[in-house]
């Protein structure tokens, strides 16, 4: 019971279980989110490669007549990438403009910048508006907030190897859930609620020693790691919510939100809307981090992962193996053989796409 408000919120949204971060690292997501783009490859993350990042959602609705804003209780300047928001929103502010308290070296709590965006909300009332928070709270190591009465999420009886760090992370998690309602009470407050689409996601999953032995993020591409929430909220659009199981990874949310909104996507965009029937039901993604070249495919049920450099194939079926115990790799060598094609075609795109220089 770590979220119960975005569960009770999914009364009023689409709520996908199948959705994947491409890199289980923030910098990698914050282009995937903000530029519907791959993150580049292991040796070659974009935009380095020579070609320039892609449009964000903040440059299509700003062509629309939006107001935008980037709020963030961490800090802009830790990945040195603060020009691609101030080039692309009206404004971005992080912690520091607001003097809240740091509580780690990453920067403050959530509320702050859901206090934020209530206030910025208020400031120009009547416009269409888009407002991108990225909150850092449950970033390791999951600092508590002043005052925030710890849950006993295992009633006595901690699971190994990792317990205190999962603790902490489940009750910054609720914290999270309890930061994020106050959204949707504002907007109803200011009867803005059925007109006004929230996304919710998240930019990577975290791994706590169990099913499997990692720990933190970046290293594999275990569903724990890559396996992201993804919400679309709007009471008018969504009433009595839906649970859908289509694939999908972070590229998709930009395309996704603007077949919501009614706009033209950007053209430079790598994903698809979830609504468009003739989409691939497939994502693709990596390990950023680890000591091998891991890629990977999930297309419906199936999970492939090719470890490149030892040349070693892995293959899951989701539906009956989740905790992805059993290889079936050499049970389905024609399955194996098509998946590997796709993900071979898929980095040797990406290595050509991102090494196009435009004029």
């Amino acid at each position: 019971d770590t979220t119960p408000n975005l569960v009770a919120e999914g009364k009023h949204a689409a709520v996908y279980r199948n959705i994947y971060a491409h890199a289980s690292q923030t910098y990698c997501s914050f282009r995937s989110i903000n530029f519907s783009i791959y993150p580049g490859l292991p040796w070659l993350f974009a935009p380095y490669g020579g070609r320039p990042m892609a449009p964000a959602m903040a440059t299509v609705l700003r062509a629309q007549g939006h107001r935008s804003i980037y709020l963030h209780n961490g800090s802009l300047e830790w990945s040195g990438d603060s020009r691609m928001l101030t080039e692309r929103y009206e404004r971005a502010e992080d912690y520091a403009d607001w003097k809240c308290e740091k509580l780690t070296s990453w920067g403050a709590a959530d509320r702050c910048t859901i206090d934020r965006l209530i206030a910025w909300l208020d400031e120009k009332k009547g416009a269409p508006f888009l407002a991108h928070c990225w909150t850092d709270q449950t970033h390791d190591p999951y600092p508590a907030s002043p005052g925030m009465e710890a849950v006993d999420f295992f009633h006595g009886q901690p699971p190994p190897p990792h317990a205190a760090a999962l603790s902490r992370y489940l009750n910054v998690l609720r914290e999270a859930d309890r930061q994020v309602e106050r959204i949707f009470a504002a907007l109803r407050e200011r009867g803005l609620a059925d007109d006004t689409l929230v996304v919710v996601t998240g930019d990577h999953g975290e791994a706590f020693g169990d099913p499997h032995s990692q720990r933190g993020h970046g290293l594999t591409v275990y569903e724990e790691e890559m396996n992201v929430p993804l919400m679309l909220w709007n009471p008018r659009l969504f009433p009595g919510g839906q649970r859908l199981d289509a694939v999908g990874g972070h590229v998709d949310v930009n395309p996704t939100i603007a077949d919501i909104l009614g706009v033209k996507p950007s053209g430079e965009w790598q994903g698809h809307s979830l609504f468009d029937p003739a989409r691939p039901d497939s994502a693709f993604f990596m390990a950023t981090i680890s000591a091998e070249y891991l890629f990977g495919l999930r297309d419906g049920p199936w999970k492939y992962v090719l470890d490149a450099t030892s040349g070693r194939d892995s293959l899951h079926d989701l539906a009956a193996d989740p905790l992805e115990r059993e290889n079936l790799a050499a049970r389905e060598p024609d399955r194996c053989r098509r998946m590997r094609q796709r993900v071979s075609a898929w980095v040797a795109f990406e290595e050509d796409f991102l090494r196009a220089r435009r004029d």
